[in-house]
C-alpha cells in the first residue's frame, strides 16, 4: 500500500550551481561533503569533476563495505628487521604515488565510530597513518540525508567539522537539460516538465520510487522493443506502480498532440491553460521534441511556430519553457535570426532577467 509522498528537501543548491562551488572548494585544498536525496546526482557530479575538471582517475571507496582495519592498512612481520611493517591498501598506495580523485561515497551509510575515526586523517590531513597522499590528490565525500531513511547514521561532530558542507536539491530544469543532452524519451521529459520536482523525486512507500536516477532508467525503456503492457511493467519496476499510473494517464493527453499539424500546417488547437494546463504542457514538450531533432526549419515552419507562440492560451511561461527546451538547436538559432520573433524575444528577455 503506497503511503503519502515524503516532502522534498527544499534547501540546498541545484547541480549546475553546486559544480563550481565544489570545484572551487576542492581546488582550495578543502574536503567536501555533499549530501542529498538518493539518486539526485551526487555521484554524477563527482564523476564530472574527476573526469572533466580535475582530469584525475577516480577511486570510489565505500566505508561501509570496508573493515575499519582495511582503511589503515595491515601489519606484516619483517623477518630481517624483526619488526611489524604497515602495508597500505592498494587504493592508498595509488593515491600516494599519483594524483587521484578520492571519492568516499555513502560516507554516512551505516558506518561505525571506528570507520569515522579512520576517516579523520583521510579527510583532514589527506593521509592514512604514515602514508601521505600525493599533493594533487583530491578528497570528496557524499552521503544521503537522514530523513530519507537511506541507511544514513549521524556523523560525529569532529568528522562533520572536517568538511565544507553542501546539499544538492532536486532540480527539474537541470535534470531536463541533462535528459535532453542524452536524447531521453520525450514522454518522460514531458511528464517531468509538466509536474516538475514533486514527480521527479517522490517517496511513495514502494520499493521502486521516482528519483532523477530511476526516471533516467525508465527513459531507457523507450528504445526497447516491447508492447504497451510490458512497457508499463518495466516503468513500474523503476518508479513504482503508483507513479506509473499517473505517467500513463498523462500520456493519453500527450499522444493527442498532433505536432506535424502544428508545425507543418499551422493548425493550432484551442489552448486553455486554466481548464487544461496538462495538455498545454504536453503540447509544449511534444513540439519541443520535434524542434530539437529538426536539422533545419523552413520559412513556413518558422511562421507556424510564431503562430503557436502568439496564440492566446500559449502564455509566457510556456513560451519560455519551449525556448529552453530547444536551446542550442537549429530551431533556436532560427528564432534568434528572425526579426519576426523580435517582440517575443524582447518580452521574454525582460521576464527572465526580472526573475534572476
Amino acid at each position: 500500500m503506497a503511503t503519502a509522498a515524503a516532502p522534498l528537501v527544499v534547501e540546498g543548491y541545484s547541480y549546475p550551481v553546486l559544480l563550481p562551488l565544489v570545484r572551487q572548494s576542492l581546488r582550495a585544498g578543502s574536503s567536501v561533503l555533499l549530501r542529498g536525496n538518493p539518486g539526485v546526482g551526487k555521484s554524477s557530479l563527482a564523476n564530472e569533476l574527476a573526469e572533466c575538471h580535475f582530469k584525475l582517475p577516480m577511486k570510489d571507496i565505500r566505508l561501509a563495505q570496508k573493515d575499519p582495519a582495511e582503511l589503515s592498512g595491515v601489519y606484516m612481520p619483517n623477518r630481517d628487521t624483526k619488526r611489524l611493517e604497515l602495508f597500505p591498501p592498494d587504493w592508498v598506495a595509488d593515491c600516494c604515488e599519483k594524483p587521484h580523485f578520492l571519492f568516499l561515497d555513502e560516507i554516512n551509510a551505516g558506518v561505525t565510530k571506528l570507520h569515522q575515526a579512520a576517516a579523520y586523517q583521510i579527510i583532514l590531513e589527506h593521509r592514512v597513518g604514515p602514508f601521505t597522499f600525493h599533493p594533487e590528490t583530491v578528497v570528496m565525500a557524499a552521503g544521503n540525508l537522514e530523513e530519507d531513511e537511506a541507511l544514513a547514521v549521524p556523523m560525529s561532530s569532529a568528522l562533520q567539522n572536517r568538511f565544507r558542507h553542501f546539499i544538492m536539491r532536486v532540480d527539474c530544469d537541470a535534470w531536463l537539460r541533462w535528459a535532453a543532452s542524452k536524447a531521453f524519451s520525450p514522454d518522460v521529459m514531458a511528464f517531468i516538465g509538466t509536474f516538475r520536482e514533486p514527480k521527479l523525486y517522490c517517496r511513495t512507500g514502494e520499493y521502486a520510487y521516482p528519483s532523477p536516477r530511476s526516471w533516467a532508467d525508465a527513459a531507457k525503456i523507450e528504445n526497447m522493443d516491447v508492447d504497451e503492457d510490458q512497457r508499463r511493467s518495466l516503468i513500474a519496476s523503476c518508479v513504482g506502480s503508483a507513479m506509473t499510473n499517473e505517467f500513463f494517464q498523462f500520456l493519453k493527453l500527450y499522444r493527442k498532440v498532433d505536432v506535424p499539424a502544428i508545425i507543418q500546417r499551422g493548425e493550432i488547437p484551442a489552448l486553455d491553460a486554466e481548464k487544461n494546463i496538462s495538455f498545454v504542457y504536453a503540447l509544449t514538450f511534444a513540439v519541443g521534441h520535434l524542434l530539437r531533432n529538426a536539422k533545419v526549419l523552413a520559412a513556413q515552419q518558422l511562421q507556424n511556430l510564431y503562430k503557436l507562440m502568439t496564440t492566446p492560451g500559449f502564455k509566457d511561461e510556456f513560451q519560455i519553457l519551449l525556448v529552453k527546451n530547444i536551446e542550442n538547436t537549429a530551431a533556436f538559432k532560427a528564432i534568434l535570426n528572425s526579426k519576426t520573433f523580435d517582440p517575443i524575444k524582447i518580452r521574454l528577455t525582460k521576464i527572465v532577467t526580472a526573475t534572476e
